[in-house]
């Protein structure tokens, strides 16, 4: 399956491989495996049931919007990776409390595909599952073979603080990496902030200003060079990947949404339009005045971000579950902080707080499942104020849900500065899905560490980056979806 899930990145868990699904199913029994998980059961041909949204056999009220029948139980499983399950359990005591006939079984694993397969086989799937971490199934497959309900009576439904509709209290953009050509199978938990990160404290004692361009960037890197320190920390491929994004963020912020747009699309000219142009030759640039750390091609990114939060580098770009992810090895004073993408150029296109924002940890409910409303109904639990805030205290991370973050940050700096930058951007807040939609990673991942080691120019890291999207246009076995 490629990436183990020890290794496996937060980046990588924002989206399924499609590449890795195509792979086991043209090997033999696999295929046979894989088509009875995406058709949702057992020898059962009737797909009538497959898709559309889940009911109930309650009674429809402000109270239970699905209709769900109270004394039936909920199915619930987690994929326990970094950031655990506790938050599920204890949304689970909070169903509990609400729904005190209906028993909330919430159980996790590390192997969604092996654990939850033969359950779709059988028909007995899950009311809602997190379909996340390596061993992830494909969403677009099931999706394609009326496997998951469609969620939209969610987003409808009136949120459990009683303040609107649970649309209304949702950050910008976030139903956007969930939605497959115009409907809502999946909803993503967690907010991802991408961002350049940096030691609040440092920069204090340098007396280093926060960059808002990459000229402001180079500055940093040309003084962090006179004390023997790197710019940027890089470790193997999947850091090397970081990369890649903070290119194509950049590109987006200077060009504008439609340029993530052209991405989305497979174009045959996204990697030669002028922003993007302008992003890899400042990564070259970069890499040609000696700003990385040396030896990244031969560590892991979790030790790269090591050497960068112990003072070897000064910045590194990483969504917003860096944090908790070096929390054991970051020093008590660091004053972890993000920064908003740079400008590449002072007339920007999108401005110097918009910002690269993305939904990751996919829930799904099956179109088969036994109590479809009450996985719905969970995940309004989920939903809440009181359960966000809790996920948040719990991992240092953000919900999709706004206005949850207190002043304090939960005593975070790094939870503070990205729920600044979030409350800075507003509506100014792009987001870009080729990568996830078709499984790229594994294609963009060696090529952007010989980049970064020196091996390629920006003109060839371009010309190459475009054969990767090319293949997967011109291939007409894979599934294209829509761009709005």
């Amino acid at each position: 399956m490629g990436t183990s899930p020890e290794d496996m990145t937060p980046l990588d868990r924002l989206g399924a491989s499609r590449r890795n699904f195509l792979a086991l199913a043209s090997a033999g029994t696999g295929a046979v495996a894989l088509s009875a998980c995406a058709a949702g059961g057992g020898g059962d041909d009737d797909e009538s049931d497959a898709g559309g949204a889940p009911e109930g056999g309650g009674e429809v009220s402000d109270d239970n919007p699905f209709g769900m029948a109270e004394d039936e139980p909920v199915d619930v499983v987690i994929f326990n990776g970094g950031y655990g399950d506790q938050y599920a359990k204890d949304s689970g005591e909070k169903y509990q409390e609400l729904h005190p006939d209906s028993e909330a079984k919430v159980s996790s694993t590390v192997n969604i595909q092996s654990d939850l397969q033969p359950r779709f086989i059988g028909g007995n799937p899950p009311d809602l599952f997190d379909n996340s971490g390596a061993q992830s199934m494909n969403a677009s497959a099931l999706i394609s073979e009326g496997s998951l309900a469609e969620l939209d009576s969610l987003i409808d439904a009136p949120s459990l603080d009683g303040d609107g509709t649970i649309g209304d209290t949702l950050l910008p953009g976030v139903l956007s990496p969930g939605t497959y050509s115009g409907k809502l199978f999946a909803l993503n938990y967690m907010y991802t902030v991408f961002a350049l990160w940096y030691s609040a404290k440092q920069f204090e004692d340098k007396g280093w200003e926060t960059p808002k361009t990459w000229d402001d960037v180079m500055t940093i890197g040309e003084a962090a060079k006179g004390e023997d320190l790197a710019l940027f920390a890089w470790g193997g491929q999947n850091a090397a990947d970081y990369y890649h994004e903070l290119a194509i963020s950049m590109a987006i912020k200077e060009a504008g949404p439609d340029l993530a747009k052209k991405l989305d699309s497979l174009d045959d000219d996204a990697y030669s339009q002028d922003a993007v142009v302008a992003a890899f030759t400042a990564i070259e640039d970069a890499v040609s005045a000696g700003y990385f750390l040396s030896g990244g091609a031969g560590i892991k990114h979790t030790e790269a971000q090591t050497e960068w939060v112990t003072g070897k580098a000064v910045m590194y770009p990483s969504g917003s579950w860096i944090e908790n992810e070096q929390r054991d090895t970051t020093p008590d004073d660091y004053e972890m902080t993000g920064a908003a993408t740079p400008m590449l150029s002072e007339s920007a296109a999108m401005g110097e707080a918009a910002m690269h924002g993305a939904a990751g940890e996919p829930f799904m409910v099956p179109a088969k499942a036994a109590n479809g409303a009450g996985g719905l109904e969970f995940l309004r639990v989920m939903l809440s104020k009181e359960m966000c805030q809790n996920f948040s205290e719990l991992t240092s991370s953000m919900t999709i849900v706004q206005d949850t973050i207190p002043e304090d940050a939960f005593g975070s700096t790094a939870l503070a500065s990205v729920n600044a930058m979030t409350e800075a951007a507003g509506d100014d807040v792009f987001n870009f899905n080729f990568t996830d939609w078709y499984g790229l990673g594994d294609d963009f991942k060696p090529l952007w560490a010989e980049f970064l080691n020196g091996g390629l120019t920006a003109e060839q890291a371009l010309e190459k980056s475009q054969e990767v999207i090319d293949k997967v246009r011109e291939d007409d076995g894979i599934e294209k979806f829509d761009v709005e």
